[in-house]
């Protein structure tokens, strides 16, 4: 129920990098491990559930950590959306499995980063201590969808926080407990899509499990470290390199 040894090693190695960027910065797990795993071969569904299976302990460690930063009527209408979108983007990642190709697959994710690194640098209001309903409707819906579609809900989420006067540890609490609490919805949804055919991945992803962990402590401990500029200057950076290198490799 497991890939070949080159493959788990591949997911080790990948999933490392992407706990500890996670545990820094609350976010980027998924974002980068995703289209770095549908770089050397894997379909978008089992990229996905690697994904899923290898940051559920990141989420709910990193949420449990920062609890003390969270605020009960400031994660209400954020979590409702996420949740309510989130079985939308899981079909629409069922019907990109079956209509486009690896190479096409790779490209979509890469487009689809350099369209949210551009908001990101693009949508610099200034940082406020609230936003309205419609933000948080469109931040946290877009986000459920791209949870379900491919796991990699957070950039939403950090456009979000990156216009709240909050500081680096509220905006990192925020992403790890609206990332954990949709895990049930997550789960069930890809497992109503794909039932047995995404075990592999995630067998696969709680072999190296160990290997995540470590990598998750290590970024918890540097995140820590870190400013809220610095914070939003790592994101965009990760975002952006990512981004090209999934559009350029189905060249080579």
């Amino acid at each position: 129920m497991t890939y070949p040894l080159d493959q788990i090693a591949l997911v080790a190695l990948i999933m490392a990098f992407g706990s500890v960027v996670q545990g820094a910065v609350g976010f980027g797990s998924g974002l980068l491990g995703v289209p770095l795993l549908v770089l050397v071969g894997f379909s978008i569904p089992e990229a996905a559930t690697i994904n899923l299976t290898s940051t559920a302990v990141q989420n709910i460690a990193g949420a449990w950590k920062l609890r003390s930063h969270l605020v009960k009527s400031e994660l209400v209408l954020p979590v409702t959306f996420r949740l309510l979108a989130i079985p939308f983007g899981t079909y629409a990642a069922y019907l990109v499995d079956q209509h486009f190709n690896l190479a096409q697959s790779k490209q979509l994710v890469g487009f689809f980063l350099l369209v949210v690194v551009s908001l990101l640098w693009g949508l610099r209001v200034k940082p406020r201590e609230s936003l309205g309903v419609g933000w948080q409707a469109l931040a946290f819906v877009s986000s459920g969808f791209l949870m379900g579609f491919a796991a990699m809900g957070g950039s939403p989420m950090v456009i979000y926080v990156n216009a709240l006067d909050w500081t680096a540890h509220k905006s990192r609490a925020l992403l790890f407990f609206c990332s954990a609490i949709a895990l049930p919805v997550v789960a069930a949804s890809f497992w109503w899509d794909y039932g047995s055919k995404v075990l592999p991945a995630a067998t696969t992803a709680l072999v190296v499990m160990p290997v995540i962990l470590i990598g998750l402590k290590l970024g918890l401990s540097l995140g820590h470290r870190l400013s809220k500029p610095l914070f939003r200057r790592i994101t965009y950076v990760l975002i952006l390199l990512v981004a090209v290198a999934s559009i350029l490799a189905p060249l080579f």
